[in-house]
């Protein structure tokens, strides 16, 4: 019989047929939806009132146990007698519950834990534990459902510093009597005693518009999105951190609805590359007169303003002021009472001292407040690398905490009483991207690595500090979830994440690697994904899936379970006869300042160099890679970096899909602290421009965007006109009513377009 594995990947797939591609395409479909193939993934601790001991759910709703852990015993036991339980419900319903474990995964332990409430087949009950006895409870009265609503929070309109509308939540007082809300661009006070509106501001207008902290979001690898609760409110309730932003001098950008009887046309205020910004001017609200003092800090144009943190007496709150061109920041105080500010400490930078992203966007300015006015922590690169430095109150340094050629991440929590600081950093070596929990001194020293193993830990410390919940996992290695203690004992695994379902679907774990950049002395690193039925004697067609922006990192370095089917799509395209690569080249976070300032006016210049000639690396030692069908895509500026393949790399790249494009640098004050200011840095400025590359495009090309993404349509249309008058020919893909994100059918469309793209243009 003939051997099949040393076929050509063409010969082979003539012979298999329709039925060897029809495998592929499901194979494909179900890795766009990553996490059902993949079971116990994941852990919610639910900590108890002691803030160690706690209980998670196992198994799926027809088999569920809980288990209580209590770490210094190091035991775990179920926390209900599932079959006592179950007699207890059959008794109280009249009927046998569902399933054969426990039947609701949501309860409420009473402070001294004999008993819990739970919500079965639209009833409360509560379980007796002594006796096992439930009792079902009585409707809630309508009086307190009226007072519970009154206690939860609602959604409001926000517009943010670029003008874009967002869902944000209100925020509760300390003292839990008022929710602070915006309405209609005014700062409102919602009582949770009456749910009477009280509004503190008049004069707010669309052009002219208070604004007030809610949630930060967090942008981690992999554009993955995390919540941060945060909040205007001093402690004692009394005053309000607010700002108010005039747009009415900014630039204006159109978006159009298509989808009405009518078009109607959106205005967008938008502040371009050195053009005019919003104006924005903090406030401290008092809500008992309303008075809003504005603080002393002179013409605030050209600034950016950050909430830091309320002293504990209230007396003061303390921000962050950022220049525009990002190369100062101050961090200030301010008189609670006057509005009088001081200046703790300034800090500059040559390059930026900041990434933009993560302080206009997300509110990170890698502040963390320490309890009892005993100062604060400050991350900093100055020495070359991210790291902590502890202040004193009034703004002096008083040491540097950690050291060394690695980043910190992330300040995780802070423990006062026995003053170490745990953070998240890249400490190992020499995998420069592993991700470990660690801790330090605040009265200094070495700092200690407590995770172990390598890739990513991601860890949940308990309330009491002595003990934290561990998920980890590497590109080759699926999640194991462990409990520690706080210096980092190993307690026990609480569960080894079942991937079954994807070894009976078929499997090749993603591997990563590690190439030179353009330099030739730079390491960089990537991830490859490679078919489920992966044949080295077979030379696959390759594709790259990039972004390059200097604010995050791409390829992800853990398990990567991905919650949207374009997160997925990296690894699902690897299923239908690819290989898939995805680096991280100079010029983005999470390594030295140094590795990171490589893009500071030099926008365009080695991104490509870098990308591609790692594509090269890569090919010479992997003969299974064929560098005659080289793809590529991104989305916004991978949009961007995807359409430079083409034009700076014809020889390496034939095909590339630039989805959302972020063309034009001198359209947003996003390029503002990478390139510096256009007055400043013209040639910059131009060479990062790549419509003058319109008549260099070699290979296929697809456009693709949305039409209410009043940031990019416009680009991706000049784009497509300088394409033309080159005599270029390209596809376009666009999508009515889509934002800078592609939802719901819209998503699954441009994915089944970019798929059906590579098809045919990568394919013998």
């Amino acid at each position: 019989m003939m051997n099949l594995r040393i076929l050509s990947g063409l010969t082979l797939a003539l012979l298999m047929g329709g039925a060897y591609a029809q495998e592929r395409e499901t194979v494909y479909t179900k890795y766009l939806n990553f996490s059902a193939l993949v079971d116990d993934a994941s852990l919610q601790a639910n900590w108890l009132g002691d803030g160690s001991t706690f209980w998670y759910t196992d198994g799926g709703p027809d088999k569920r146990i809980i288990w209580r852990v209590d770490p210094a015993s190091n035991t775990k036991e179920p926390l209900f007698d599932v079959a006592r339980l179950r007699v207890s419900l059959s008794k109280a319903l009249g009927h046998e519950p569902p399933g054969s474990g426990v039947p609701f995964e949501l309860f409420t332990l009473s402070p001294d834990g004999s008993a819990a409430t739970f919500d079965l087949e639209g009833k409360q009950f509560s379980l007796d534990f002594s006796s096992y006895d439930t009792l079902q409870l009585p409707a809630t009265d309508p009086a307190v459902t009226a007072a519970q609503a009154r206690f939860t929070p609602r959604t409001f309109k926000r517009r943010g510093y670029f003008g874009s509308i967002s869902d944000s939540g209100d925020t509760l007082s300390p003292d839990s009597k008022w929710f602070a809300t915006l309405q209609d661009d005014d700062i409102v006070l919602r009582s949770t005693v009456d749910g009477r509106d009280q509004r503190l501001t008049f004069d707010g207008s669309p052009e002219n518009a208070w604004d007030i902290e809610s949630t930060r979001l967090r942008l981690g690898a992999g554009l993955t999105i995390s919540f941060v609760p945060f909040s205007s409110w001093s402690p004692d309730s009394l005053k309000l951190w607010a700002t108010k932003i005039d747009r009415s001098r900014l630039a204006k950008k159109y978006e159009v609805n298509f989808l009405k009887t009518e078009d109607e046309l959106v205005v967008r205020p938008f502040t371009t590359a050195g053009g005019q910004p919003a104006h924005v001017v903090p406030f401290i609200v008092d809500i008992l007169s309303g008075d809003a003092t504005a603080l002393e800090l002179g013409d605030t144009r050209n600034f950016y303003f950050v909430l830091l943190a309320w002293q504990h007496d209230s007396s003061e709150v303390l921000f962050a002021r950022y220049s525009r061109d990002f190369k100062t920041v101050d961090v200030m105080g301010a008189n609670a009472r006057t509005g009088e500010v001081r200046t703790l400490f300034t800090e500059t930078a040559e390059s930026f001292v900041n990434i933009q992203h993560d302080v206009i966007y997300f509110g990170n300015a890698g502040f963390t407040a320490l309890e009892d006015a005993r100062g604060f922590l400050w991350e900093s690169t100055r020495d070359g690398w991210n790291h902590l430095y502890l202040y004193g109150p009034d703004g002096e340094l008083v040491r540097q905490l950690t050291s060394g050629d690695y980043p910190v991440l992330d300040v995780v929590s802070v423990d006062p009483d026995r003053e170490w600081v745990y953070f998240t950093a890249h400490g190992e070596t020499p995998r420069v991207y592993d991700t470990h929990l660690y801790r330090v001194s605040l009265n200094g020293g070495r700092a200690q690595q407590l995770t172990e193993g390598t890739g990513q830990h991601a860890v949940k410390l308990s309330p009491s500090m002595q003990y934290f919940v561990d998920t980890h996992s590497t590109p080759d290695r699926a999640p194991q979830i462990d409990l520690r203690a706080v210096d980092g004992t190993l307690l026990r695994t609480l569960r080894q994440a079942d991937i079954g379902a994807l070894t009976q679907l078929g499997w090749t774990a993603t591997e990563e690697f590690v190439v030179k950049a353009a330099d030739g002395e730079t390491d960089l690193w990537g991830v490859m994904h490679k078919p489920y039925d992966f044949d080295p004697s077979i030379r696959y067609p390759v594709l790259e899936y990039l972004y390059a922006g200097p604010q995050i990192v791409t390829a992800n370095r853990s398990f990567a379970i991905g919650t949207s089917s374009s997160q997925n799509l990296p690894r699902a395209i690897a299923q239908l006869g690819y290989i898939v690569v995805t680096l991280d080249a100079r010029g983005t976070p999470e390594r030295s300042k140094a590795f990171q300032d490589v893009v500071y006016r030099n926008w365009g210049r080695h991104e490509i160099p870098d990308h591609a000639g790692a594509i090269q690396q890569l090919g010479a030692r992997h003969e299974f890679m064929d560098l005659s069908q080289v793809g590529i895509w991104g989305h916004s500026w991978g949009g961007h970096f995807a359409f430079r393949a083409l034009a700076q790399a014809p020889e390496v790249y034939h095909a590339a899909v630039s989805s959302a494009p972020g063309f034009d640098p001198y359209s947003s004050l996003l390029y503002e602290p990478y390139l510096d200011m256009p007055d400043r840095a013209k040639a910059a400025y131009e060479y990062a421009s790549p419509f003058r590359l319109a008549p260099d495009i070699k290979g296929k090309l697809m456009l693709a965007v949305g039409t209410s993404d009043y940031a990019t349509m416009t680009e991706a249309m000049k784009m497509s006109r300088a394409l033309i008058d080159a005599g270029i020919h390209h596809e376009q893909v666009v999508m009515p009513q889509e934002g800078h994100g592609y939802t719901g059918k819209a998503e699954m469309y441009f994915i089944e377009a970019l798929v059906d793209f590579f098809d045919r243009h990568l394919r013998p």
